[in-house]
């Protein structure tokens, strides 16, 4: 098969300081605290970006050969029980386990030729989470920290960076600083009476209260005064207002809330946690979020990290809620308009050996992996690239972490090439050596 088959579609804190974070914390505001950091950590940003983005995290790495990229002809020992099915692209065959995915694979980008020389899930994840291979010296700050970072003139009231449920490994500030942090939604969007904790005040204290605490911190505000203020300790007011201003207002609190949702939207997503973050993040992105991170770890410890008992895993519990919530939340952003601006990608750490184990299980393989990327003028109906027979390595247009990292920059309206400081004061390009794939820009 060629490598591209495409169908067209049209020094410290100070005293003052410890004692505010002191009581901010007694007010129950840890919102605050993350929304003074954010900005404390920031710069101006150099230039406006566009689009938003939904990163579906596959956590332990995705069999590559049991969802994209089937190879029927290999040994029984390699091509494993699953039977590829037919997609509106000619030529082109997924694995069986999705087939609401199939229907809709001439809306996306399929790349079958992601290569990483990493096979440990921490590494593996900060290499295509950043697109930098790890070292000793250097954490770099994922793709969501550094939107955080560049748009930090233009946010408004909700937060510029969000993980459902939770953030991945690698998925942080890095050097940065912590202000540019996820903000982690927690708890399983799919219960009944879902909330997100950092976004009501703690049980039994009513408004009332809330504001009494408030008027009694700007007291103390008023009694520090013989302090000097510092750049953490003038702003700490005006990000506590931010905080009291989300923990009161009706849109942000809409956002969240699922349960305003029709039956019949969320059944379309799937009743199951990853189908309703899917739904999350769509919400999050229309209430101007503008990088949501939905971490699919499966109902197991292990999520896709399937060492053992493979086929059965997929088939049963991973694949239909991951074949279901994305499938929908692509449609569903299309329908509303929304997809033009908003990239998707979905990606794992790595991709699974063709050789199946003893266990009935593949293992790590950084050598090859396949992602998907859909919205944001990626090319509809494009297969890039292409493994060896037996799905070992790619023989077309590999495609790497840092191949990546500027495509993904790109789309985002962030150049590639800017330069941010560490603590230490080096300044550091987001992407080197990238060669990306011409289609894709």
């Amino acid at each position: 098969m060629p490598s591209q088959t495409r169908l067209i579609a049209c020094p410290g804190p100070s005293r003052r300081a410890v004692l505010k974070a002191g009581v901010l914390g007694f007010l129950g505001l840890g919102l605050g605290e993350g929304l003074r950091l954010r900005a404390l950590g920031a710069q101006a940003a150099p230039g406006a970006a566009a689009g938003n983005c939904i990163l579906i995290w596959l956590a332990g790495g995705a069999s590559h050969l049991d969802t994209f990229d089937p190879k029927p002809d290999a040994p029984a020992d390699v091509r494993g029980e699953f039977k590829p099915i037919a997609t509106p692209i000619p030529g082109v065959q997924v694995s069986e386990v999705l087939p609401n995915l199939a229907k809709i694979l001439d809306r996306v980008t399929l790349i079958r030729s992601m290569t990483s020389p990493e096979a440990d899930h921490d590494r593996a994840s900060h290499h295509l989470l950043t697109g930098y291979r790890p070292t000793p010296a250097q954490v770099y700050p994922s793709y969501g920290s550094v939107v955080s970072k560049w748009r930090e003139s233009s946010r408004g009231l909700m937060p510029p960076y969000v993980a459902v449920p939770d953030p991945p490994s690698s998925s942080l500030s890095g050097y940065l600083s912590p202000a540019h942090d996820p903000f982690a939604v927690g708890g399983d969007p799919n219960q009944e009476g879902f909330r997100v904790s950092n976004l009501a005040p703690p049980d039994r204290l009513t408004l009332d209260r809330l504001l009494r605490r408030r008027a009694m911190v700007k007291s103390l505000d008023d009694f520090a005064r013989d302090v000097p203020p510092t750049p953490l300790t003038s702003s700490r007011d005006q990000f506590a207002d931010q905080a009291y201003s989300l923990m009161t207002s009706n849109a942000a609190q809409a956002a969240f809330r699922l349960a305003d949702e029709t039956p019949e939207v969320r059944e379309r997503y799937g009743r199951n946690p990853f189908g309703q973050s899917c739904l999350l993040a769509r919400r999050l992105i229309e209430a101007g979020v503008a990088f949501v991170t939905v971490n699919d770890r499966g109902p197991g410890p292990l999520g896709w990290d399937t060492h053992a008992q493979n086929f059965p895993t997929i088939r049963d519990t991973l694949a239909p809620a991951l074949d279901q919530g994305l499938a929908a939340l692509i449609v569903d952003l299309a329908e509303r308009g929304l997809l033009d601006d908003t990239l998707v990608v979905m990606m794992g750490e790595f991709g699974r050996t063709p050789k199946i184990n003893a266990n009935a299980g593949r293992d790590h393989h950084g050598r090859a992996n396949s992602i998907l990327l859909a919205g944001a003028g990626t090319p509809a109906g494009l297969v890039l690239g292409r493994t060896d027979a037996k799905g070992d390595s790619p023989v077309e247009s590999p495609v790497t972490p840092s191949d990546l990292a500027h495509v993904i920059y790109t789309k985002l309206g962030i150049d590639p090439e800017h330069k941010y400081q560490t603590p230490d004061g080096r300044p550091l390009r987001l992407v080197e050596a990238a060669a990306p794939p011409r289609e894709l820009l």
